[in-house]
């Protein structure tokens, strides 16, 4: 009894072990060691309801009442820690169940292949093969598990996730509904033909898997290469900007002498006001030659800059509020490609208005370590919002700036909210200066 209830236990934790794989990368060290507390607590009550369970010997019913309903705890567990992710959970429970069944049909022939029978006095050494393959496998297993997702775009559409969701319990189900009855166990030749269906689901989704995230991998350096090319584009018309001031300036103080003499003989000849006038008339020359800076971070300066032009142009009516330390801990490159896809989406947005409904706000603020970034624009259209609260479009093309958004997001550890009220769309993202993210998202 105390043997079985140790193994199933064991059983439970590793398959509870393998869902939470796909995972990983997602979670806090804090989440970790959350979930890890809460199955090992339960493990425990688990243990004693396991060995309940065999109280009457390690029967058949025994067998498959632990087994059967005994991944539910740890998989309600599991969602507690793992939040907002229900359908990645249900597809990786199917996955998971498939893998075991196919684990336990290779245990269940190979104890009829050394005993020459699957009968019911050989179910611990059935569950003890079961084991032996689950540990042997973990190598595999963990490289299987940790890429197991597909890519996220099948979890974005509402309706496709649920499909793409159920689609392995289903076929679990189909291969298991025959093992329900708790009275036996079937051949090991029937275990055989059973298992081929799932096996080669497995098989089948592994190779697609491999080569959605190819395609995947190659989106994501499109997308980078796109977002390198803008940024460069951008600084390099922030420069040419710079150059024509520059130029403009020097050809304004080469006229300075000339200017000095026409002042001069204004003011022989007493014309005070006329003198005045042309002053200022190269002071507005001096003024139409300067370049804005909106901080002394160059990237984010020119960013901002670039975007600033572009909305002018057009007739957008800018009010901004921006204040960044000369020095501060988030990546500017990281920052500037930030804005400068917000800031585009932003403008494309407002050429839909009317000419006289085009507003567009920027606010940045560094409080300390706090930073709180706030970009609003007019649209007076219906938003779609995906599930992670973020709009979204089909177009193709298009999606960038969330995308940056929400990588921007996960290497520093940022709370986005957006909203649209009253015809304004609004998105907020605050962070702080303690994350130091490994890579460069741009």
């Amino acid at each position: 009894m105390i043997f079985f209830g140790a193994v199933v236990t064991l059983i439970q934790l590793g398959g509870a072990y393998l869902r939470y794989l796909p995972f990983r990368r997602e979670l806090t060290k804090r989440e970790v060691a959350e979930l890890r507390k809460r199955l090992l607590l339960w493990s425990v009550a688990g243990f004693a309801l396991n060995v309940f369970i065999a109280a009457d010997g390690v029967t058949y019913r025994a067998y498959k009442l632990a087994l059967l309903p005994g991944w539910i705890p740890y998989f309600l567990l599991s969602l507690t820690v793992i939040r907002n992710k229900l359908p990645q959970n249900i597809f990786v429970l199917g996955m998971q169940c498939l893998w075991s069944f196919t684990l336990h049909a290779f245990a269940g022939m190979g104890v009829a292949l050394i005993f020459g029978a699957m009968s019911e006095e050989f179910l611990l050494e059935q569950l003890s093969l079961y084991t032996l393959l689950l540990i042997a496998l973990l190598k595999v297993e963990i490289k299987f598990f940790v890429n197991l997702l597909p890519t996220p775009k099948f979890f974005e559409d509402r309706a496709l996730k649920w499909y793409v969701s159920l689609l392995p319990s289903a076929i679990f189900i189909g291969a298991s509904i025959s093992i329900v009855e708790v009275t036996f166990l079937p051949a090991w030749q029937e275990k055989f033909s059973r298992l081929a269906f799932p096996l080669f689901f497995l098989l089948i989704y592994r190779a697609l898997s491999i080569s959605t995230h190819n395609v995947t991998e190659i989106q994501r350096q499109e997308r980078r290469t796109r977002l390198l090319r803008q940024q460069t584009d951008s600084l390099a018309e922030h420069n040419a900007l710079i150059r024509k001031s520059r130029q403009e300036v020097a050809d304004l103080q080469k006229r300075l002498s000339g200017n000095y003499r026409i002042i001069d003989e204004m003011l022989a000849e007493g014309k005070i006001s006329a003198a005045m006038d042309f002053i200022r008339r190269q002071g507005n020359l001096l003024d139409a030659t300067r370049v804005e800076t909106f901080c002394d971070a160059p990237l984010v300066n020119a960013a901002i800059s670039i975007h600033f032009r572009r909305a002018e142009e057009i007739g957008i009516k800018i009010r901004h509020k921006i204040d960044l330390p000369a020095q501060f801990a988030t990546d500017e490159s990281d920052l500037a490609v930030l804005l400068s896809n917000l800031l585009e989406n932003a403008i494309n947005a407002s050429k839909r208005q009317p000419f006289d409904a085009r507003e567009l706000s920027l606010i940045i603020r560094h409080d300390g370590s706090q930073y709180v970034l706030e970009i609003s624009n007019r649209y007076d259209f219906p938003i779609k919002i995906g599930d992670n609260g973020l709009p979204y479009t089909a177009a193709i093309g298009h999606g960038f700036g969330m995308a940056s958004l929400e990588l921007f997001a996960k290497k520093y550890d940022a709370f986005i909210n957006f909203e649209h009220e009253k015809n304004f769309a609004r998105l907020s993202l605050y962070w702080r200066d303690n994350i130091s993210g490994a890579r460069n998202i741009s």
